[in-house]
């Protein structure tokens, strides 16, 4: 069974103030031509479909055509999730119903895992779709008072939910699993829970043949190939930059063995900083103006309206900083009675120097000794 592996849309997702709404356009067309192409058996939506709980409008509405090109145009049955940025109940509305079009959905979490059935020629592959949910909202489900972090939710969800080991055997969801090392993190993703354990034991799930993870939006494995994150669709922050998007393609073979392919995604602007002095990034020859930028300014002296200037040639920049080269002012060296000879205006000079590396110059000089006169009202 060939299988398609997606997580964290994040449909209506803004990043620093700008809408990702035709940015996540771009990608899924590319994903669409890709489930053209390869002829899955199933698309797996890990999670995080929307980036809140009440979406904007637009949001809803892309992800209603996503669908209806996969289930409709494509024929290509789908299996989701809700993440922890998603409405539970928004996600499972009307999900008796879609099932008629082999929508299979669940938002709310529910003591027994929602179940569904697929076929190839080889037989039954069970899917077990486990939305996130608080581990209160676990441990008031399942009566079961001793359930105080996200880890002990999920040992107790699968004590309650066996599996047949003789089929073959999936799990969609949405945690941060870890084992061996520890998998890598993005600045953009959301914690699981405030306070408490938030992060989940691989071995808890090694007893499928595939875990399709969301949560991370670093395409990385866990452990093994079987315990996967797909990540996110596009780059949702700047510690993402060096990261490479794409969508995961399993196939699933008799015995329950699965290989792996890593199918790219290409973003309509990728997301990366540029670092400079502001006259040289103007007149710089940049294939890449239109993409999102982080801009990190060398120059030392007051600049005029940079931001402003930058846009002109780079209309995406989304961030403006300017570099920190100053070094933590520990006070002088000299003992306070060496202090107490010092002049004012030698005291500043020490302390310019040690910022800056460099003496202060003669017309700093002479500012410094106007502005001190002013201040002890001497002119």
């Amino acid at each position: 069974m060939r299988l398609m592996h997606l997580g964290d849309l994040h449909f209506g997702k803004m990043v620093n103030g700008f809408l990702m709404i035709e940015d996540q356009e771009f990608v899924l067309e590319q994903i669409k031509q890709y489930i053209q192409t390869y002829r899955p058996d199933a698309v797996m939506l890990a999670g995080d479909i929307y980036d809140r709980s009440v979406p904007p409008a637009r949001a809803v509405a892309l992800y209603n055509q996503f669908l209806k090109d996969l289930l409709i145009e494509l024929k290509t049955p789908v299996l989701a999730i809700a993440g922890n940025h998603d409405g539970a109940e928004l996600i499972d509305f009307g999900h008796e119903l879609f099932e008629a079009a082999q929508y299979y959905v669940a938002g709310n979490f529910t003591k027994t895992i929602k179940k569904v059935r697929l076929q190839d020629d080889a037989g039954p592959v069970n899917f077990y779709l486990l939305p996130f949910a608080d581990y209160a909202v676990v441990r008031e489900a399942l009566n079961h008072p001793e359930i105080k972090s996200l880890n002990d939710a999920m040992k107790a969800i699968m004590e309650v939910n066996p599996i047949d080991s003789t089929e073959r055997n999936v799990l969609i969801t949405h945690a941060f699993v870890v084992g061996g090392e520890a998998p890598e993190q993005s600045e953009s993703e959301k914690k699981l829970v405030v306070g408490g354990k938030e992060s989940v034991d691989a071995t808890l799930l090694e007893h499928f043949d595939y875990v399709a993870l969301g949560h991370l939006h670093r395409t990385q494995r866990v452990n093994s190939d079987k315990i996967r994150y797909s990540g996110s669709l596009l780059k949702y922050s700047f510690s993402e930059e060096h990261y490479h998007k794409s969508m995961t393609m399993i196939d699933l073979d008799a015995e329950g063995e699965i290989s792996i392919e890593l199918l790219p995604l290409k973003p309509r602007r990728d997301m990366r900083t540029i670092t400079g002095k502001l006259d040289e990034l103007l007149t710089l020859e940049d294939e890449g103006q239109e993409d999102y930028l982080r801009v990190i300014l060398t120059d030392e002296g007051e600049l005029l309206e940079p931001m402003a200037k930058l846009r002109q040639v780079y209309p995406n920049v989304m961030l403006l900083e300017l570099e920190r080269r100053f070094s933590e002012f520990k006070g002088s060296q000299l003992s306070a009675s060496a202090r107490q000879t010092k002049s004012t205006e030698e005291l500043f000079a020490d302390f310019y120097e040690h910022h800056r590396g460099e003496s202060l110059h003669e017309a700093g000089k002479q500012v410094i000794e106007q502005t001190i006169k002013v201040m002890k009202g001497e002119c």
